[in-house]
């Protein structure tokens, strides 16, 4: 977009495909190179955003971190779905708002620094770290001062802002600039047009302090540097939220967690909740733990030092347990385990020898009683064999930091585990396992993106899902497009995916397809952007596969048909065919033929469309025209409409019209040969000269056009039977 539109409705039209995300460089996958960008925090109860949806599970029993395996596949659907509503700019729901903050704590000084900037001014820069809870302290004080009405400014990342598309009367505004450096003197336009916005709206900005020293010269007075609460306060908050009483006094008093999270950011103290919560909750299940342990006791003061542990994502303990078991079958029986955890211990058992063929070992043979067994594997994996037959392990967040501790212990064998990985959604063969495991999967692949600022895994896993678990793919690209820490990066890399199409499968084409469509309806012109450059030929007589180009036309039509998409489809394409630049050409050229081949009982489409005008039409068939390289998708369009005119004889002017308008003008500045070829060739595609078989009237129609064509040519010599003046 150009300019950021109301997301009540009144959308700004697209404008060119210009960088709007960070540039990045154009390298291999297998060797991204680490981008530095921007990145926003995770602001939920006064920072983590994601205990939001560990907190509302149905069933949740005080396994406060994210154990997918009970969720039934619906955690990653929520998050989409919170995401597109978010960023849409779709007023929040009031329960979603108050889910938010049911966490968060409000830090006094803060509320009033903002209280008095928004007194004088309605618009305020809230600025900080990564994870000091400038989103959660946004909704907090939109809500009190605007009431249930907020949204999100909807824009494409690092688009211009304007504030007179804010034209909802009433409402809190949250303009997420995160990501984002906006340029020099952006503080002094947002105080200058602050007279813009409509009575009774406010507006948040969301900003990095570096970003803000960069660009928020003359306009200090309102900006507020976000410090947060004290650390404990955060954290008593959100062990209040348990399903069970805690003796909450006693972990607060302990001198090793006290320490560890004074100098944290809010957004930290979710991962010591989780830790306190589900330590408690397997102690109690083990009948070790009352509310009123005693915070001297050893037993105590061990139990802290695995919270302690678990809070700082077991590292240490990690290396400590390597260092001791460097036989491969203890290893690799652990990180099945990670994999699989909550599956029954026969399917881990064998899935850690198939996860040693896949590494490139030799499994220890296991016949009769040879090699370790599941109940010693289990126990030094820090994992109990559960009643029912399945594993589970002792402490909070030790799954998934085994699985990272691997990603970063091996990088080598990347490939081979998510390719081991992914084989497991379809080989444990049932339901109620494969989804729970493609979910999880599918958060600890986004979290490695934003953590180490590559999407190599991100693509290894979509591409192996691509051919077997479709939905599962597209919803981990979109996952990973809309995400807070790894979105900027994601999008990114897609743009180098898609220019790369001849190393792309088409089970993965597809996928992709499937997923920009998706996000159009949030990132418009960049994602429509992708689905054009994967629509473009790739080079001479170039022919996607027929699920492709399936694929291409159900996401443009998709598109198309929608209301608040067709009007800027309309002007990016005029964009892209008036652009002096090859790829924008093809982009307008591909699309646009996709778009000509939608069919109506009446004819083409968009010759039916009331509000599409001919010389458009004619503009772009003038792009479309194959001076270059050939294009099948455009023949066939072509095809169509030249059969249409041979059909429907009331449509037949208006079509010649077109194409010959498409080939010359009055108001060329020269004559193009190449167009008239280009015409010539479509026309005897669609019905080719003797010795073909003729079919007279097509025939007829195909020479009529070319003998106008012809006369029509500015440079054709004069009719010598033409009167003379």
């Amino acid at each position: 977009m150009s300019n950021p539109h109301d997301p009540g409705g009144h959308e700004a039209p697209l404008g060119p495909d210009l960088p709007v995300e960070p540039a990045v460089p154009d390298a291999s996958d297998k060797s991204d190179a680490p981008v530095e960008q921007g990145t926003p925090d995770d602001d939920g109860s006064s920072g983590d955003s994601h205990l939001h949806d560990e907190l509302t599970e149905s069933n949740w029993s005080g396994q406060v971190s994210q154990r997918i395996g009970t969720n039934r596949g619906t955690v990653i659907g929520t998050l989409i779905e919170q995401g597109f509503r978010r960023l849409r700019g779709i007023a929040l729901p009031p329960t979603e708002v108050a889910t938010q903050l049911t966490t968060y704590v409000r830090d006094e000084d803060d509320d009033q620094a903002i209280s008095k900037i928004l007194d004088q001014w309605p618009v305020v820069v809230l600025t900080g770290a990564d994870g000091s809870g400038r989103f959660s302290t946004a909704l907090d004080g939109l809500r009190r001062r605007t009431g249930d009405t907020i949204r999100q400014v909807r824009r494409e990342p690092n688009a211009p802002f304007d504030m007179a598309g804010l034209q909802e009367s009433h409402t809190g505004w949250i303009l997420d600039l995160r990501a984002e450096q906006p340029p020099a003197g952006f503080g002094r336009e947002l105080v200058e047009d602050t007279d813009r916005l409509p009575e009774g709206s406010c507006l948040v900005v969301l900003m990095s302090t570096t970003a803000w020293a960069r660009c928020g010269q003359g306009a200090t007075e309102i900006a507020r540097p976000l410090e947060g609460p004290p650390r404990e306060h955060i954290l008593r908050k959100q062990l209040l939220q348990a399903p069970f009483t805690i003796n909450i006094d006693n972990w607060l008093s302990s001198d090793p967690i006290s320490r560890s999270i004074t100098p944290l950011l809010p957004a930290k103290m979710a991962a010591w909740a989780n830790a306190i919560i589900t330590t408690e909750d397997i102690e109690r299940r083990k009948g070790g733990l009352g509310s009123d342990a005693a915070p001297d006791t050893d037993y105590f003061k061990g139990l802290v030092q695995e919270v302690v542990k678990a809070a700082e994502d077991w590292r240490t303990e990690l290396l400590n347990w390597h260092n001791t078991h460097s036989d491969s079958a203890y290893r690799n029986y652990l990180l099945a385990a990670a994999v699989l955890e909550g599956a029954s211990s026969d399917k881990i058992y064998r899935a850690s020898a198939s996860l040693a063929t896949a590494l490139n070992e030799k499994p220890e043979p296991r016949n009769g009683q040879q090699g370790l067994g599941v109940v010693a594997l289990t126990h030094t994996a820090n994992a109990e064999l559960q009643p029912d037959g399945t594993i589970r392990f002792r402490y909070h967040n030790y799954a998934e930091a085994v699985v990272d501790y691997f990603l970063d212990d091996r990088p080598h064998l990347l490939e081979e585990f998510t390719r081991w990985t992914a084989a497991q959604v379809t080989t444990l063969g049932e339901a109620d396992l494969t989804a729970p495991l493609a979910q999880r999967v599918s958060h600890w692949t986004v979290h490695y993106t934003a953590r180490h600022r590559r999407t190599n895994l991100l693509r290894f896993l979509a591409e192996q899902w691509s051919s077997s678990h479709a939905d599962a793919a597209c919803d981990l690209l979109v996952l990973a497009a809309i995400d807070d820490h790894a979105g900027v990066l994601a999008r990114s890399a897609y743009r180098r995916w898609v220019r790369d199409t001849d190393t792309l499968s088409a089970d993965f084409k597809v996928v992709l397809i499937r997923a920009f469509q998706r996000l159009a309806t949030i990132y418009p012109t960049s994602m429509l952007s992708r689905i054009a450059e994967l629509a473009a030929p790739v080079g001479q007589n170039a022919v996607h596969s027929d699920e492709v180009t399936a694929a291409i036309s159900k996401a443009l039509n998709s598109l198309w048909d929608q209301d608040d998409q067709r009007p800027a489809i309309h002007k990016q394409l005029t964009l892209w065919a008036g652009d002096h630049r090859e790829p924008q050409q093809a982009a307008a050229q591909s699309t646009f033929a996709y778009l000509a081949a939608r069919r109506t009982p009446d004819g083409p489409a968009l010759l039916r469309d009331q509000q599409i005008t001919t010389v458009w039409l004619s503009d772009m068939w003038r792009n479309a025209l194959p001076i270059a390289d050939w294009s099948p998708i455009v023949a066939q369009a072509f095809g169509y409409w030249m059969q249409t005119a041979l059909d429907t004889p009331d449509l037949s002017s208006t079509i010649q019209h077109i194409f010959l308008s498409a080939v010359h003008r009055p108001t060329d500045p020269h004559y193009s040969a190449r167009r008239m070829i280009a015409m010539q060739n479509l026309l005897f595609s669609w019905t080719p000269a003797p010795p073909s078989p003729q079919p007279s009237d097509a025939a007829r129609l195909r020479d009529e056009l070319s003998t106008r064509m012809r006369a029509e040519d500015p440079a054709a010599p004069p009719d010598p039977h033409a009167p003379q003046p």
